[in-house]
């Protein structure tokens, strides 16, 4: 499970870098999806770490 979670945290934080250097450049609609898809990984996380979702295998 902790090596679950932490892929999870090493593509949210991924993410955030994309995130960032896409502001920079003015890409707003990919800044939308990287933010949905950073939304999504979040909720995963917080469901894992409470246990209400089971960790694939």
């Amino acid at each position: 499970m902790k090596n679950y979670l932490k892929k999870l945290r090493q593509r949210h934080r991924r993410i955030d870098r994309l995130i960032d250097t896409s502001k920079s450049y003015g890409k707003q609609d990919e800044v939308k999806v990287l933010k949905r898809i950073r939304l999504q990984l979040k909720d995963r996380i917080a469901e894992v770490q409470a246990g209400r979702r089971p960790v694939p295998q």
